[in-house]
């Protein structure tokens, strides 16, 4: 919903029936929700969904940064967006193994991980009577 009304892109079929402006209400909702969330947390929902550089360089921050800044931001954004440096390539810069970078991109990225999991329950917690009553009412119609 946050790249609709960003960018004007096309909505998913499950939001056909939803005006501009019953959009923007939805997308302010869910920005308020996400927004009450810890640092950590709220920086890997945007990192993870709308890939801003800002976010990579907090959560880099974040790191415990073994070797470099722009190595964290690396994996960091191969975890986000699915491009960046393999562990070879890794290793190669910081003449280590690439065992050895593998074993931290693990770290990194289950630190990730985690944050992204605390917040999605975050989210699913606070509207879980809502959540259960779209599923078994879909179950039932299905």
């Amino acid at each position: 919903m946050i790249k609709v009304q960003k960018f004007q892109e096309q909505t998913s079929p499950a939001f056909a029936n939803l005006t501009p402006m019953d959009l923007k209400a939805q997308s302010a909702m869910v920005m308020a929700k996400i927004n009450r969330l810890p640092f950590e947390e709220r920086a890997v929902l945007w990192c993870l969904h709308v890939q801003r550089e800002t976010e990579i360089i907090f959560l880099a921050d974040r790191t415990p940064r073994r070797w470099s800044m722009a190595t964290d931001k690396d994996i960091i954004r191969k975890w986000c967006t699915g491009d960046g440096p393999g562990c070879r390539d890794i290793g190669d810069r910081h003449d280590v193994s690439f065992k050895t970078a593998n074993r931290y991109e693990k770290e990194v990225v289950r630190m990730l991980e985690c944050w992204m999991h605390k917040a999605y329950a975050t989210l699913e917690i606070q509207h879980r009577a809502i959540l259960q009553h779209l599923y078994y009412a879909e179950r039932l119609t299905a």
